[in-house]
């Protein structure tokens, strides 16, 4: 296999991880805690910047998967003779159909740059975001390693999943959105209900990861020993990290939100965790390009 394609590969499938989190988490934001801020130019091309990511991941991903499997360099990435007997496989086929859905999430995107705050704020929309969003995480979870776990693990990547695009992609839409707004109404509406929400994925994240970890990894030594669970330490010493800068966000809400005459400290920690959090995201790429410690 091309050693080259795949760490291509792994490069698309991080934009893709960023497109993901950045469209379902935004559009979740939007939906459930800041309808208004639709209206926002920023808040749309944030959502706009996370589809291109993502459809651009997807399709360069999967080009680049087939010159991976065929030990073909990058540049044979758009052969046909590379890419048709990729179709052939269960892995090209889900890659395929989630390329299909980021195609019918640009209809979600459009209608919300026409519409704005209406958009958000109507059932259709918010119905149509849902089953797109949840296609393109149910695909995400095709095309791993969890595909070799009991059943029970699918459901559990899943709500992985699910619960990193709401904290992640709300927190990047807060930093990007809704903090250089500077207005003190929208921030007092909205940073205690992604508080909370942040909280709650926080506890499903670390369980759901934890059963996932044991699954993948099934030992201390292959933790310790192998190059999966290197990159998984990694990843638990990046979360970590980002469960302090959290735990400080919080607390500045919780305790100086009406009384503070700036939200600069606020706005640097939110800053420091979306930095550590796109850092996770980019080790998450690489993980599922790694043989398993197992």
């Amino acid at each position: 296999m091309s050693e080259a394609a795949r760490s291509w590969f792994q490069f698309a499938r991080a934009f893709d991880y960023l497109g993901t989190t950045l469209l379902i988490g935004g559009m979740a934001f939007l939906a459930f805690l800041w309808p208004d801020g639709a209206e926002s130019g920023r808040s749309r091309r944030l959502i706009g910047f996370g589809w291109m990511c993502g459809f651009a991941g997807t399709v360069a991903g999967l080009c680049l998967n087939a010159a991976w499997v065929a030990g073909r360099p990058p540049s044979a990435a758009l052969d046909p003779s590379v890419l048709v007997p990729l179709f052939d496989s269960p892995f090209g086929r889900v890659w395929f159909a989630r390329a299909l859905l980021w195609l019918l999430a640009l209809v979600v995107v459009a209608d919300l740059t026409r519409r704005g705050a209406r958009a958000a704020r109507s059932l259709p929309w918010r119905v149509g975001a849902g089953a797109v969003s949840l296609g393109l995480l149910r695909t995400n979870g095709m095309t791993g390693h969890v595909l070799d776990l009991p059943g029970w693990s699918q459901a559990v990547v899943f709500a992985h999943l699910l619960v990193v695009c709401l904290w992640v992609g709300g927190l990047l839409v807060l930093l990007l959105a809704v903090l250089p707004a500077r207005d003190r109404d929208v921030l007092a509406a909205v940073l205690p209900r992604y508080s909370r929400l942040a909280v709650g994925s926080v506890a499903v994240l670390t369980a759901m990861g934890a059963l996932l970890a044991w699954q993948l990894v099934g030992s201390l030594d292959a933790l310790l020993h192998t190059g999966y669970g290197r990159l998984l330490l990694a990843k638990l010493v990046l979360f970590a990290v980002l469960l302090v800068l959290g735990f400080a966000s919080k607390t500045w809400v919780d305790r100086r939100l009406r009384v503070a005459a700036t939200t600069r400290t606020l706005a640097l920690s939110v800053a420091a965790e979306a930095v550590l959090a796109v850092a996770v995201l980019g080790v998450a790429a690489f993980l599922v390009t790694t043989s398993p410690g197992r």
